[in-house]
Formats: structure tokens, sequence, C-alpha cells
């Protein structure tokens, strides 16, 4: 049965978001290593190591990383515009609210595959 733990498992799940959010801004599989890195966090700060809690500190961490992720890459894209010349607002917006949204479901998802493959490696 899967508990959300905040004492174990926010902690870990921010620095995994951390890590998400910094390395999906340039690859999206990165997310697997974040999840990956919270699950880890989360077993060594007392966790039980079961697919179904990795998997949840990874998927926070998902999602926390998507966040920080698609502000990144708004930032980005708004300077390469402006450096450009382009004034693009709108399609800017757009794309800040569709890459918000992706960064967020694929972030969560990926993240969680990344705390199932630590438990996988872990239990080997």
């Amino acid at each position: 049965m899967v508990s959300f733990d905040q004492e174990r498992m926010l902690k870990p799940a921010v620095i995994g978001g951390i890590i998400n959010g910094i390395l999906g801004a340039i690859c999206c599989l990165c997310y697997v290593i974040g999840g990956a890195v919270a699950a880890h966090l989360y077993v060594n700060a007392g966790g039980i190591c079961d697919y179904e809690n990795c998997g949840l500190v990874g998927a926070i961490s998902g999602v926390i990383g998507g966040v920080i992720a698609s502000i990144l890459s708004f930032l980005f894209m708004s300077a390469y515009l402006s450096a450009l010349g382009l004034k693009a607002a709108m399609f800017t917006g757009a794309s800040f609210i569709i890459g918000f949204i992706t960064a967020i479901i694929f972030g969560a998802i990926l993240g969680a595959v990344g705390g199932v493959i630590y438990v996988v490696i872990k239990n080997r």
C-alpha cells in the first residue's frame, strides 16, 4: 500500500526534481535519472524500498522537475526569439502552456519509471 510519508519523501523528491528540471530542459530522458536519484535518497532516508513508494517519489520529483524544466525552456526560447529580433508573444505563451502540461505529464511518468528501475536494480 502506498503511503505518502511527507518527512521522508519530500526532501528526496525536491532534490530529484531539481535534477530533473535542470537536466530535463536538455533531454527528457533525464527525468528517469532524477526519479532514480529521488528513490535512492528516499531509501537512504529510511524509506521502504518497494515499487509503489519509490515510484511515487520518482513521480513527485518528475512533476517538480517538469515545472522547472518548462520554465527554463520558456526562458531559453524567449531569449532565443528576442535575439533573432522576433516578437512572437502569443506563440511563446501558447507554447509555454503546452510545454508546461506535457512536461508535468511526461515528468511524472518518466520519474516513476526511474523510481521503479531503481528498485529493480537495488533488489537484484
